[in-house]
């Protein structure tokens, strides 16, 4: 090989060695536009309000129930009022649990439709399955 093709070849790989750095360069640029904009994206999604989530549902007991109801009857007819059923008659335990967890429920629903609003649901109701 000559020293005329050696001269050549060099400066062929300094060309493709400068090429090789712009084409980092550009990479390197569009990666960091990427990660800003995703940074940038994940801050306008709002926090759940802090202990939010999970949120425990009150103690209601028999005694509770009673005081608030008068009987038996009457709590399973508040029970229905409110959405609550259960798959057969319930025990004074699965009511309590039930009047429980419907109020956390609510207060959970509430706080995340105050968090992302839709007019489109005005008069939307949900019926919620454990099942």
């Amino acid at each position: 090989m000559g020293k005329k093709r050696i001269t050549q070849l060099l400066e062929q790989l300094k060309d493709n060695q400068h090429k090789e750095l712009q084409n980092a360069a550009v990479i390197y640029t569009v990666a960091t536009v990427a990660v800003n904009e995703l940074l940038e994206q994940e801050s306008q999604i709002p926090e759940p309000p802090i202990g939010l989530l999970p949120f425990a549902p009150k103690k209601i007991d028999k005694v509770e129930l009673l005081k608030q109801y008068g009987s038996y009857n009457a709590c399973r007819q508040a029970a229905k009022k409110q959405g609550i059923k259960f798959s057969r008659t319930p025990s004074w335990e699965q009511l309590a649990a039930g009047f429980s967890y419907a109020e956390a429920f609510r207060q959970v629903i509430k706080a995340y439709v105050e968090t992302h609003p839709s007019p489109g649901l005005k008069g939307t109701k949900f019926e919620l399955s454990l099942e």
